[in-house]
């Protein structure tokens, strides 16, 4: 999987086109995971939603046992990607945060890695 540019730790996010493009990168990448982990539309949501603590736009693909969201990291830019546990589409809370090395996806190795975890935490066999 190619790492998108705005996922890059020297990219900025300031301004309108900067966001749209990070919005834009980031449902990219949600909609693939849920393409590759073979994911019919019902049965996912990709959404954006604010962070509680900080005025960041966090976006997520959420099924009924997996959450995963990218935010723009503070500081020195790029991106943070977590997975969780959840208990249904409503459940923002679930378990224990699960921090994704994004630099690891630009290799076949960890994006199949990466979705193999996805998989079992969805409860997904395929």
């Amino acid at each position: 999987m190619k790492i998108p540019k705005s996922f890059l730790p020297h990219s900025s996010l300031e301004g309108r086109p900067a966001c749209q493009t990070f919005r834009r990168d980031a449902c990219r990448v949600l909609r693939r995971f849920a393409c590759d982990m073979a994911l019919r539309s019902r049965e996912f949501t990709i959404r954006s939603h604010s962070h509680r603590v900080r005025a960041v736009d966090v976006f997520a693909l959420q099924t009924d046992s997996l959450l995963v969201e990218i935010q723009p990291s503070a500081g020195a830019g790029g991106v943070q990607m977590s997975y969780r546990t959840c208990q249904g589409r409503g459940d923002r809370a679930g378990g224990r945060c699960n921090a994704v090395n994004v630099q690891s996806l630009g290799t076949d190795q960890g994006y199949a890695n990466l979705l193999s975890t996805f998989r079992v935490v969805a409860g997904r066999r395929r």
